[in-house]
C-alpha cells in the first residue's frame, strides 16, 4: 500500500519550473531515494512534501488523503517529519535536552510530562548517542551532531521520515554509520525518502530510486536499473562527445602556475584533507570534482590561507603558505566562494567598486565596463542593491567581482550550487569565454559533474579529503563515470 503518492506535482517560481508533472509514490516500509544534480529540483519536492512551498498543481496524498492545502504543522502531526541538510541545534542546550523539546505536547503545559526524557533516552540510545547526552552540540563531532537531528525528527513519532542530504560532510565510515542507521529504522516499520548527491551510498542503501533532472522524473525503479540507465548517466556525466566545450590547444609543458602539497589539513581532530598534490599549469582549466563534504572547499581555503595545514603551496614556484590572504589575492590569484559574500545592500557597482580601491580612477572605470560586456544583466541592474537580485545574477556579480582584479588565475566554489539550469547554461559560457577569449587559468571545485566536465581540461576525483583520481575528462568518463555513480 502506498503511505505517500505524489501526483502530477508542479511547482514554478515565476517562469521557472522547478517540477513538471512529477508523480511517484512511497510504500509502507519502503526506503526511496532522490537523486539528480544540482538544480534538478529534489529539494523542491522535499519541500513541497513537507509544506514549506504550495504546489502550483498536482496533488500529495499521505495515508490516500490530500495533504497539499494543510500547514507544515498539520503534515507533522499526520506523521511526516524531516531532518533537514543544516544542522541548526540549539547550541545551549545538551543533546538530551535538544531531544526533548522535540517530544514536548502541542498546548503549552507548566510542566514537561513524565515520560519524556525517559523517551529521549530511549530514541538517542537507538541511535547510539548514549555517551553524548550531557553534552553540547558545539562540543561534538560532526558526524554525532548529524545523528542527534535524526534523533529529533524520530522524537516527532513520524510515519514518513524526509532525510535531505544526510550523508553530506560525513567520513567514509560515518557514512556507512549512518546508512546502517537508516536501515535499522526500515525495520522498525518506517517509510523514508533519502535525498542525498552520494548516488553510490544512496544505490546500497534504498529499495527505488527516481532520479530527477530540470524538474522532471528521467528514471525510476530498482537502483541497478536506474543507476545504469542511458539518460541518467548522460544527465550526470555528459557525453564525451557533443555537450562538452571545444578545447583550446594545450601545451603540456606550460610553466606551473600553482603547486598544492597539504599533507594533512584538520579542523580539530576531524581530518579534512589528507596527502592532496594537484598541479595547475598556466592556461589550464582544471576541476576538482566530488560529493559534498569531500573537502573541495577545505583545499581552497588552505589555498588562500584561511585555514592552517601541513604542506606547502607555491605559486610560481614560490611558496605562499606563509602569506595572509589579501597577500595572495594580490600575486594574481582570485576566488570566487561558495557563499558568494556579497555586500547586500550595496549596489552592483559599489561592489564592483569595493575591488578597485587601489586602482586608478579611469582604469577602475575601464574594468567595470569590461566586466558589464561580458555580464550585460549586470549592467542594467548596476544601481540595484545585490540583494535584490536572483541567484544566478549573484554568482555574475561575484565572478565579476574577481574579474575586475585581473587575475592570472581565478578559483571557484561550487558556482553551479542552488542554480537553476537555464542560469547554469548563462555560467557555463562565461567561464568558456573566460577561458579562451580572456586566456584565463580556472581552478574549479564542483559537485556537478556534468558542469565540471564540458569545461575540463583535467579533472581531479576529491574523496573524503584524499585525491583518489587525476585524470582528462575523457579518460574520466571512459574509466570513472560509472564507478562514480555505482
Amino acid at each position: 500500500m502506498a503511505l505517500l503518492e505524489v501526483i502530477n506535482l508542479e511547482k514554478r517560481f515565476g517562469g521557472i519550473h522547478a517540477t513538471d508533472n512529477v508523480s511517484f509514490e512511497v510504500k509502507d516500509h519502503e526506503i526511496v531515494g532522490l537523486i539528480g544534480p544540482n538544480g534538478a529540483g529534489k529539494s523542491t519536492i522535499l519541500h513541497l512534501i513537507v509544506g514549506l512551498h504550495k504546489p502550483t498543481s498536482g496533488t500529495i496524498k499521505f495515508e490516500s488523503k490530500e495533504i497539499q492545502h494543510l500547514s507544515i504543522h498539520e503534515r507533522i502531526k499526520k506523521g511526516i517529519s524531516v531532518m533537514f541538510q543544516h544542522s541548526r541545534p540549539l547550541s545551549r542546550q545538551t543533546v538530551l535536552e535538544n531531544i526533548e523539546l522535540s517530544l514536548l505536547p502541542d498546548k503549552f503545559r507548566v510542566f514537561y510530562p513524565k515520560d519524556i526524557k525517559n523517551k529521549a533516552i530511549e530514541i538517542a540510545k537507538k541511535l547510539g548517542l548514549d555517551l553524548a547526552l550531557d553534552k553540547r552540540p558545539n562540543e561534538l563531532p560532526f558526524g554525532i551532531v548529524r545523528r542527534m537531528e535524526l534523533a529529533k525528527a524520530l522524537a516527532l513519532n513520524p510515519k514518513l521520515l524526509l532525510l535531505d542530504e544526510p550523508f553530506a560532510g560525513l567520513s567514509h565510515s560515518e557514512v556507512s554509520e549512518f546508512s546502517r542507521l537508516i536501515k535499522s529504522l526500515k525495520a522498525e516499520r518506517f517509510s523514508i525518502i533519502v535525498i542525498d548527491h552520494n548516488v553510490k551510498a544512496v544505490k546500497d542503501l534504498v529499495d527505488r530510486i527516481v532520479a530527477i533532472h530540470a524538474g522532471k522524473i528521467i528514471a525510476s525503479g530498482i537502483p541497478d536499473e536506474v543507476i545504469s540507465n542511458a539518460e541518467v548517466k548522460r544527465v550526470f556525466l555528459g557525453e564525451v562527445q557533443g555537450t562538452a566545450f571545444e578545447k583550446k590547444p594545450l601545451d603540456q609543458e606550460n610553466s606551473i602556475l600553482l603547486e598544492v602539497n597539504i599533507k594533512s589539513l584538520k579542523y580539530n581532530k576531524a581530518q579534512a584533507l589528507r596527502d592532496v598534490d594537484l598541479i595547475v599549469r598556466k592556461g589550464q582549466f582544471v576541476s576538482v570534482v566530488g560529493l559534498n563534504g569531500a573537502g573541495k572547499t577545505s583545499l581552497f581555503r588552505a589555498i588562500f590561507s584561511f585555514v592552517n595545514y601541513e604542506g606547502d603551496v607555491k605559486w610560481q614556484g614560490q611558496s605562499i603558505q606563509h602569506l595572509d590572504t589579501a597577500d595572495i589575492v594580490n600575486l594574481g590569484i582570485a576566488f570566487v566562494p561558495e557563499t558568494r559574500e556579497l555586500f547586500k545592500y550595496m549596489s552592483v557597482e559599489e561592489n564592483l567598486s569595493l575591488a578597485l580601491q587601489k586602482v586608478e580612477k579611469n582604469e577602475a572605470k575601464n574594468r567595470i565596463e569590461e566586466v558589464y560586456s561580458i555580464f550585460p544583466r549586470l549592467l542594467e541592474r548596476k544601481k540595484q542593491s545585490a540583494s535584490t537580485l536572483s541567484g544566478g545574477e549573484q554568482q555574475m556579480l561575484t565572478i565579476a567581482r574577481a574579474l575586475v582584479q585581473k587575475p592570472k588565475m581565478i578559483v571557484l566554489d561550487e558556482p553551479t550550487l542552488g542554480l537553476a539550469p537555464i542560469v547554469l547554461e548563462d555560467i557555463s559560457k562565461v567561464l568558456d569565454y573566460m577561458h579562451k577569449q580572456m586566456n584565463l587559468t580556472i581552478l574549479l571545485g564542483e559537485q556537478n559533474l556534468h558542469f565540471a566536465l564540458k569545461h575540463s581540461d583535467r579533472v581531479y576525483l576529491l574523496e573524503h579529503g584524499s585525491i583518489i583520481c587525476e585524470c582528462t575528462m575523457e579518460e574520466f568518463k571512459e574509466r570513472i563515470g560509472d564507478k562514480y555513480l555505482a
